[in-house]
């Protein structure tokens, strides 16, 4: 036997008593639950359909009474939640009780919660220390016993948050393998969760990413009065100053260190504090260094953690260089959301319009996600322009989505209009058209012949016959089995 196989099978002999030790013995294995999500997922390509149904599995644990932690997508879109505890076949109906997709995290209750008398609930802990052990628990690939994979925390830093596809916020990086149905398990040391399992990295092995008790500690104070409102965010658009010349230019000593505010997002909480060209130092009184991290317990990260560590409602302190002069201001933290179509959709029916075949739709990700993988860079990039930089345009609107028009229903009424798909609706018959509402009314409501379409950009549009695409309005749906011609 090779001493490489010594040293593994040491190793695995190490976790083995070391579980039995400080896990099992202590009955973590009660408080791990196995998830079972019967979901009703809508499809934003072909919006009238009622959704494509599936069963999804994941992990959680229990918090205190009646309170089992989870990961938001493990819950997302679901019909029916069942519960499943260890060595207990019996499934245990439960629903969603609170639910953050910006923290991908959710609480749920069982709907008969005498189950969980005598079950403990496990406590938290703070954050581990880099290269120390822990322990990711949970039910991967929806496994019927308890599985326990050991790794080294390797990176404490913020990063995106899949789930919403939007948000970032503070993670622990480890090599303890999650798998699909680890998702929402505890991830433990010395006893106690430091962590909540929630996604993997296809392009890296062994590798797991968790969301730390910082993030889950916001997410259930956030919860105390009964409503889940989200992380604030200060609405700023920063660049580092690394470049000595540019310190020099905004007035900055050698000694100090800051990023400029390029931009501020419209209604933000600091729109009306903060100016471009501003000069950020401190946040709470930590200095801001030149590359926008921050030092916090020994870790360096982006500076935006500080706001993360705030409920809405409260303000942030700020030391600021404005015009070459040194000044201190405070930012209270509203809520506020400058484009809500950035981030994935869960749990609603889509919006929609249908006429005479052709199917118009909100710009949302959910909508541009159904042109395929590669959308970011294989679609028309006007409208990513539109998706992500509107809300920090001046002369655009922006508290309502653009409409475009995402496909064909084929017919002889629309022949032509093969080639205006995944476009935006300027006007309708000389009306401007902002809602997916004035569309209809648009289309319904005239007396001229003809139907003109014009789009944003290109100088496009197109002609529809008005008495043909009414006449040929309900076969068409009909033909195709659509339901109902919108979802307004």
């Amino acid at each position: 036997m090779s001493m490489g196989r010594l040293i593994k099978m040491g190793s695995m002999v190490t976790l083995a008593l070391f579980c039995g030790t400080s896990l099992w013995a202590q009955g973590v294995e009660h408080s791990v639950v196995k998830i079972v999500n019967q979901y009703n997922a809508f499809n934003w390509y072909a919006p009238w359909n009622s959704g494509s149904t599936g069963k999804g599995t994941g992990s959680g644990f229990l918090i205190s009474k009646n309170r089992i932690m989870t990961n938001a997508h493990v819950v997302s879109d679901s019909a029916m939640l069942l519960v499943f505890f260890h060595n207990d076949p019996t499934p245990y109906p439960a629903k969603v009780k609170a639910i953050g997709h910006d923290c991908d995290l959710a609480v749920l209750e069982l709907l008969d919660p005498s189950r969980l008398e005598g079950v403990p609930a496990l406590e938290f802990n703070g954050l581990p220390a880099i290269r120390s052990q822990v322990f990711t628990l949970g039910y991967p690939a929806g496994g019927q016993r308890l599985s326990s994979t050991a790794g080294v925390v390797s990176r404490i830093e913020m990063q995106s948050y899949v789930h919403s596809g939007v948000d970032q916020h503070l993670v622990i990086q480890t090599d303890a393998a999650i798998n699909p149905g680890n998702s929402g398990g505890p991830v433990i040391q010395e006893g106690r969760v430091i962590g909540v399992a929630f996604q993997g990295n296809s392009r890296l092995e062994n590798m797991g990413v968790v969301i730390p008790v910082e993030v889950i500690q916001h997410f259930l104070t956030d919860l105390e009065d009964g409503t889940y409102d989200g992380f604030p965010e200060l609405g700023t658009i920063s660049v580092k100053l690394e470049n000595p010349a540019a310190r020099a230019y905004a007035g900055m000593s050698e000694s100090e260190t800051g990023i400029r505010v390029e931009g501020l997002v419209r209604s933000c909480s600091a729109e009306k504090i903060l100016k471009h060209g501003d000069i950020v130092t401190h946040i709470n009184d930590y200095p801001v260094a030149n590359d926008g991290t921050i030092s916090w317990q020994g870790l360096r990260l982006d500076s935006l953690f500080l706001i993360d560590q705030l409920q809405m409602g409260e303000t942030v302190q700020l030391k600021i260089i404005r015009d070459k002069h040194p000044m201190e201001t405070a930012v209270p933290l509203s809520h506020y959301n400058p484009n809500p179509w950035l981030a994935k959709r869960y749990e609603q029916r889509p919006e929609y319009y249908i006429y005479a075949g052709l199917v118009f739709v909100p710009l949302n990700r959910e909508t541009l996600e159904t042109y395929g993988q590669e959308w970011y860079t294989g679609i028309n990039q006007e409208l990513i322009y539109d998706f992500y930089y509107r809300p920090i345009e001046k002369n655009e609107p922006f508290n309502t989505p653009f409409v475009m028009q995402i496909r064909r229903l084929d017919h002889a009424v629309n022949a032509e209009e093969s080639h205006f798909l995944y476009q935006i609706i300027d006007t309708v018959n000389g009306q401007k058209i902002n809602t997916l509402t004035e569309l209809a009314t648009a289309l319904e409501t005239g007396t001229s012949p003809q139907q003109v379409i014009r789009f944003k950009y290109g100088n496009t549009f197109t002609v529809l016959d008005r008495k043909k695409a009414d006449a040929a309005h309900p076969e068409i749906l009909k033909q195709y089995g659509i339901p109902k011609d919108r979802n307004l």
